[in-house]
Parts: C-alpha cells; structure tokens; sequence
C-alpha cells in the first residue's frame, strides 16, 4: 500500500503514469497460464508489471522466483495492489 501511494506520488510528479513496456506475446501467454486473461486482478497486475518493469526485467525476476523462490519486489507490489483495488 505504500509502496502503491510512492509510486502513485512519483507518478504525479512527472506528469503521469508511464507507458507500458512492449512484451512478446508468449510472455503475457505465460503469465495467462497462472493468472488468466479477462480476470480483473490478473489484467491489472499485467498492466502493472508492464508499466513498471522491461520485458528483461520481468523475465529475470521469473528465472529468479523459479530457482531460490525470492518473488521481485515489483511483482508483489503488482499483486497487492490489484487484489485491493479489485
């Protein structure tokens, strides 16, 4: 939550919410695999992380959940917060 309030503070300052980061078709078929498409808290966590991460970013803190279990940050702050927003 305030990570989200930061973020949302951030934003403000520099005169919106960023634009979201170009990510293969097969990185948002994935993530559907776990969170389906047209599922409001999955759709605003994709955009989250989108909007918050490159693609590069995204695919290393998934290499990285998937060999020590250590879930980025940003990934969690995208999952709390759509799950309250929701």
């Amino acid at each position: 939550m305030i990570r989200g309030l930061f973020l949302l503070a951030f934003l403000a300052a520099c005169g919106g919410p960023p634009v979201a980061q170009e990510y293969p078709a097969e990185a948002r078929a994935r993530f559907a695999e776990g969170c389906p498409t047209g599922d409001p808290k999955c759709d605003c966590a994709w955009d989250m992380l989108t909007r918050t991460m490159t693609f590069e970013e995204y695919e290393a803190a998934m290499d990285r959940y998937s060999a020590e279990g250590l879930m980025d940050p940003r990934l969690t702050a995208a999952r709390l917060e759509c799950r309250e927003a929701t």
